[in-house]
């Protein structure tokens, strides 16, 4: 007689039956699943594993730097019943075999005004919510460059990755530039943050600018080139409001090749100083049309922003177009990349040349 067939494996639990860190543990095994070309590609060290509600669970994103990754829960998004420690494990557990050794909570709250400049103790705690801790700071691999992060600085690292293919595109294009001849290309990066913008067009040979209100983030900026073996004496580094310097770049007659635009949503101003506080929303368009003059003939501007309101489609172009007065040369830029693929709503970026009024794709 023969032996009955073996019975059939227990079906797949649908991730909506399941506890949140349950549902989070399936979820995120299918997100890698999805991001497995990326991985194999191995040119960034760092991307974004899980997206939130498009890899399934809304308000849980999870970051990977190397050997290390973290994990951001959005209060009033992520299922309150989520047990964190329990969600870091089974990131841990995924991770591992990627490398990764330690996990990092990052927790949102939900009105940041309630908290002020208090930042939750665990998000700049040295000891991780799960696996072994790291050093202080950690250095990954992006395409061409390497690049500084800090996962317990606070709550941000030091990188966004959704730009990870617009600083290839910025490398790309100062390479066409410097082909035209006239000498390394000349670029001012606003906002500069900790200057990933500025090291890719240095690494493709530009002379840059890089101008940001902090002076620790210009020092981290610093850092970033002597890690890629560019020497920062070599570059300019302004501890100055961006329309600050605008107004004495125009009075020392300074022009640029290429200027990249990637204000923050929000800044808080400084009455000491003069400089009022900025809005994405409402300052845009002012952002534009105060660096359109500081180009160089066929220079190009390169414009981003994830503020909410300007993502909705079409806004930042009527922006552009309505701070210039006249529709300019579009220039093409990548497709967002696969890990942030399904985020185009977070997200926007444009980059043209004021100059010219014939569309280009």
């Amino acid at each position: 007689m023969p032996a009955p067939p073996p019975p059939p494996p227990p079906p797949t639990p649908d991730s909506d039956s399941l506890p949140p860190d349950a549902a989070f543990a399936t979820a995120l095994a299918r997100a890698i699943a999805r991001r497995a070309p990326l991985i194999k590609a191995r040119k960034t060290e760092a991307f974004r594993v899980f997206g939130g509600l498009s890899d399934g669970l809304d308000g849980i994103m999870l970051d990977v730097y190397g050997d290390g990754a973290v994990l951001i829960v959005y209060e009033g998004r992520a299922p309150r019943s989520l047990d964190h420690g329990a969600a870091a494990h089974a990131a841990l557990d995924a991770l591992g075999p990627l490398g990764v050794r330690a996990v990092y909570l990052k927790p949102f709250a939900k009105d940041r005004s309630r908290i002020g400049d208090e930042l939750p103790p665990i998000v700049t705690d040295p000891t991780p919510a799960a696996g072994k801790p790291l050093q202080e700071s950690q250095l990954i691999r992006e395409h061409e460059w390497t690049l500084e992060v800090r996962l317990f600085d606070g709550l941000s690292t030091g990188l966004f990755l959704d730009q990870r293919e617009n600083r290839r595109w910025v490398c790309e294009w100062v390479r066409a530039r410097s082909r035209g001849g006239g000498g390394p290309p000349h670029v001012l990066n606003t906002f500069a943050y900790t200057c990933a913008f500025s090291v890719a067009a240095a690494v493709a040979g530009a002379t840059t600018a890089s101008v940001d209100v902090s002076g620790r983030y210009l020092d981290w900026g610093k850092r970033n080139f002597a890690h890629n073996r560019l020497d920062p004496a070599a570059h300019r580094f302004a501890r100055m409001d961006t329309f600050e310097f605008f107004g004495y770049a125009q009075r020392k007659d300074l022009r640029y090749d290429l200027i990249i635009l990637d204000p923050p949503s929000f800044a808080s101003g400084s009455k000491k100083k003069g400089i009022r506080p900025w809005s994405s929303v409402a300052d845009y368009a002012r952002l534009v049309r105060e660096a359109a003059p500081l180009l160089a003939p066929g220079g190009a501007i390169f414009a981003s922003t994830n503020t909410t309101e300007l993502c909705q489609r079409g806004r930042l172009d009527r922006e552009i177009v309505g701070a210039l007065g006249r529709e300019p040369e579009w220039l093409g830029l990548p497709e967002p990349p696969v890990d942030f693929g399904n985020d185009r709503g977070h997200f926007a970026a444009r980059a043209f040349r004021p100059n010219r009024s014939r569309r280009t794709s």
